[in-house]
C-alpha cells in the first residue's frame, strides 16, 4: 500500500488511501473539497467546478447519516454526509476501492435512516433535479465515480432574487424560498448568468447562498441589464431585469 500527499487550498493534507483510490473528500474547518488521486476523473473534476462555493459552506455532521444501503452494497459505496445548514444535508454516494480498472458500472439501492420522515425531499445534484420523496431509488453510479444528494424537510419551491438599491454599487440579494414563502436557511447551490445592456453574456459563474440561506453580491458590472439564477438543486431558473 502506497500513501500520498495532496494539497488542499494551499494546504497540504495527509491522507491515508492508496494512490489509486477512487475518491476522497478533504475536510477543512472552512469546508471541503473532493479529490481524486486518478488522473482522469472527469465526474469528479466537473463535481468540484460546480460545487466549489456550496463546498465552502458545508460542515461535517455529527449525527447518522440519513441514506443506508445493504450489507453487500456497503462493501461497495461509502456515504459520507456533511450539514448545509439548519435546512439541508448533503451526502456522497462514493464508490469504494477495489481494484478493478477501470471501474464496472455499479447501482445501488438507497434506502433511509429511522429518523428520516416520509415527506422528507431529496434533490440530485448531479442530474439537477428533484429525486423524489424519501422512498427507496436506485442510485446509478454507471463507470463514475460519484454522486451528490440533498435532503431536505420540505421543497425549493421558489428562487428569489432582487437589487438592493442601498448599497452603492447595487447588491444582487439571492435566496430560496419555502411553499409559504419563507426562507430555507441552507447553503443552496446555482449558477448566477449576468448579461449586459447589448444581449451579450457578461459572466456566468456557479455561486450558493451560505448556510443560514442567503446570498450578496457586491461586485456587479455597471452595464447589467439582466441576471438569471439557475438552480443546481433543481434546474429551475428565474429571472430579474435591471
Amino acid at each position: 500500500m502506497q500513501w500520498t500527499l495532496i494539497p488542499v487550498f494551499s494546504a497540504p493534507l495527509r491522507l491515508c488511501v492508496r494512490q489509486d483510490c477512487l475518491v476522497v473528500v478533504a475536510i477543512q474547518t472552512f469546508g471541503i473539497q473532493f479529490l481524486s488521486t486518478m488522473s482522469d476523473s472527469p465526474d469528479l473534476t466537473e463535481l468540484n467546478t460546480k460545487l466549489k462555493p456550496l463546498a465552502h459552506e458545508l460542515r461535517p455532521d455529527r449525527g447518522p447519516c440519513p441514506f443506508v444501503v445493504d450489507a453487500f452494497d456497503a462493501q461497495r459505496v461509502a456515504l459520507p454526509h456533511y450539514s448545509g445548514g439548519r435546512d439541508a444535508t448533503y451526502v456522497l454516494v462514493s464508490r469504494k476501492l477495489t481494484g478493478e480498472q477501470p471501474p464496472s458500472d455499479l447501482a445501488v439501492t438507497i434506502r433511509y435512516a429511522p429518523f428520516v420522515e416520509g415527506t422528507t425531499v431529496i434533490y440530485d445534484l448531479t442530474d439537477e433535479t428533484m429525486q423524489g420523496k424519501a422512498r427507496p431509488f436506485v442510485c446509478d453510479l454507471g463507470d463514475g465515480t460519484i454522486r451528490m444528494y440533498a435532503v431536505m424537510p420540505f421543497q425549493i419551491e421558489s428562487i428569489h432574487i432582487r437589487l438592493e438599491p442601498s448599497t452603492s454599487p447595487p447588491s444582487l440579494v439571492v435566496a430560496f424560498l419555502d411553499a409559504r414563502g419563507e426562507l430555507i436557511q441552507a447553503a443552496l447551490p446555482f449558477e448566477l448568468q449576468i448579461t449586459d445592456s447589448a444581449g451579450h453574456e457578461h459572466t456566468k459563474q456557479y455561486r450558493s447562498t451560505d448556510r443560514s440561506g442567503r446570498y450578496t453580491s457586491k461586485m456587479l458590472p455597471a452595464n447589467v441589464r439582466n441576471c438569471a439564477i439557475r438552480s443546481l438543486l433543481t434546474g429551475r431558473e428565474q429571472w430579474l431585469t435591471v
